[in-house]
């Protein structure tokens, strides 16, 4: 049962989902898309999580992303996610959601 105080969008255990993920990735040409002050705020964010957590802890350098089908099958990454210096205008739409979607 929740408490009447809970709010779902404060819970980052729902960005996981029902899985057993251990990473969440956003691409940066969506990340682009977003408003300026949600850009500062995520920046910050990020840098208060790089003042806290030891990212090179058990020995780990860095990690790798691959892309997937909706068949979970690996794919070549969409030129239009890795190109985030200079979308397309119908990139930048593609990724923008509707009001209320």
């Amino acid at each position: 049962m929740k408490h009447e105080d809970y709010d779902d969008r404060k819970d980052l255990h729902l960005w996981f989902g029902l899985s057993y993920a251990s990473f969440l990735v956003m691409p940066r040409v969506a990340m682009m898309q977003m408003p300026k002050e949600w850009q500062e705020n995520m920046a910050e964010l990020l840098n208060q999580y790089d003042e806290t957590i030891n990212t090179s802890a058990f020995g780990v350098k860095g990690c790798r992303v691959q892309a997937l089908t909706g068949a979970g099958k690996l794919m070549k990454m969409p030129d239009e996610l890795l190109n985030y210096r200079h979308p397309s205008p119908e990139t930048k739409a593609s990724l923008l959601k509707e009001k209320g979607e």
